[in-house]
C-alpha cells in the first residue's frame, strides 16, 4: 500500500490483496484505508514528509450507516468487488498540507457480500463466490494536486538541464499512462546522450578502453551504421553485463521503430523499458565513479 500511494501514477493497476476469501475482508470498504501511511512531497515544507490517510465526513457518514456484516451493495458491480472513493492524505509534519485521491477499488471475480462466517449463515451463502483465484486491485483515477513524480539525484547530476527537462516529462507522462508522449521524450534522450554514456563507460574498471575507442572512431565515420552498439558487449565492465544481454544496445534498439508505426500501449511498453535499462546503466556508472573516487582519496591519505 505505501508503494502505491507514494510511487505509483494514475490509472496503473496495483495489487492490494491477493487470494480474497471470506473472513479477509480488507479493502472491501473505505474505512480499510484509514491511518495508512506513506512517503510523499509536502509543498509546504518542500521536502517529502509521512502523510496518513482519513476520509472526509461525507464518505464517513455514509459508509458508516451501512450494515457492518455484509460489503456494501454500491461497492459491488455484477458481484464484483468495484468502487471508488475520495481519500484524503494529510501531512503529519505541517498538518497543514492535504493531497487528495480518487481511489478506484476492484476485484477480477465475483465475490460473496458476506463479511464474516459468523451467526446462522447457510452454507451455501458461506461458500458463494467463495473463488481461490480472487485478488483485490486499486487505481488511482483523480489527483489533486497533480501527482509528480521526481527523478533521483543520481540522474538529475549525470544529464544536463535540457536531458534532464526531457527525463521529467517523460517519467511523468509515463506515470499517466501515456504511452506515446513518454516514449518520445525517452527516445529522444537515447539519440542524444547513448554515445557519450559509452564514452563514459570507457573509463570503468573493467571496461576496454582501447577497443570501445575504435569503435567510437569508427562511429565518427559512419554514425548511421549501428556497429558501435552490435559489438561492444564484449568491451563493457562486468557491472553491465550482469544481464547476460548487451543494455546498450538494447536502449539503441528503441529508437529503431517508427513511432507512429506503433499503438499507445506498444509506446507504453517500450517507455517502461527503456527507463529501467537507462536507470540501470547511469546507477552503474555512478556507483563505479564514486568507488574510483573513493579508492583515490585513501591513496591520497595512504601518501
Amino acid at each position: 500500500m505505501e508503494e502505491f500511494l507514494s510511487k505509483i501514477g494514475l490509472y496503473q493497476i496495483y495489487t492490494l490483496l491477493e487470494h480474497y476469501a471470506i473472513g479477509n475482508q480488507d479493502y472491501t470498504t473505505p474505512f480499510d484505508f484509514i491511518g495508512k501511511t506513506f512517503q510523499y512531497k509536502c509543498e509546504k515544507e518542500e521536502a517529502f514528509r509521512t502523510f496518513e490517510l482519513d476520509l472526509d465526513e461525507a464518505t464517513k457518514d455514509y459508509f458508516g450507516s451501512k450494515d457492518g456484516t455484509k460489503i456494501p451493495r454500491e461497492n459491488l458491480i455484477e458481484s464484483k468487488l468495484n468502487y471508488t472513493f475520495k481519500v484524503i492524505g494529510k501531512c503529519k509534519s505541517c498538518n497543514n498540507h492535504n493531497i487528495i485521491f480518487l481511489l478506484n477499488v476492484f476485484s477480477n471475480n465475483p465475490i460473496s457480500n458476506i463479511l464474516n462466517n459468523t451467526g446462522n449463515i447457510a452454507l451455501e451463502d458461506q461458500n458463494k463466490w467463495n473463488l481461490p483465484d480472487t485478488h483485490i486491485y486499486v487505481q488511482k483515477v483523480g489527483a489533486f494536486p497533480q501527482i509528480k513524480i521526481l527523478p533521483s539525484k543520481i540522474i538529475t547530476k549525470y544529464f544536463n538541464r535540457e536531458t534532464n527537462q526531457w527525463y521529467f516529462k517523460g517519467i511523468n507522462t509515463l506515470n499517466e499512462n501515456y504511452g506515446i508522449g513518454s516514449y518520445a521524450y525517452f527516445r529522444r534522450i537515447i539519440e542524444k546522450e547513448l554515445i557519450n554514456i559509452i564514452e563514459d563507460i570507457k573509463s570503468l574498471p573493467d571496461s576496454h578502453m582501447v577497443e570501445i575507442d575504435k569503435l567510437l572512431e569508427k562511429h565518427k565515420e559512419y554514425p548511421k551504421v549501428s556497429t558501435i552498439y552490435d559489438n561492444i558487449f564484449e568491451h563493457l565492465p562486468n557491472s553491465l553485463k550482469v544481464l547476460g544481454v548487451n543494455p546498450i544496445k538494447l536502449l539503441y534498439n528503441q529508437t529503431s521503430e517508427g513511432l507512429h508505426s506503433l499503438t499507445e500501449q506498444e509506446c507504453l511498453e517500450k517507455a517502461k523499458s527503456i527507463l529501467k535499462l537507462l536507470d540501470f546503466v547511469i546507477k552503474r556508472i555512478n556507483e563505479e565513479r564514486s568507488e574510483i573516487k573513493d579508492l583515490k582519496e585513501t591513496i591520497k591519505g595512504l601518501k
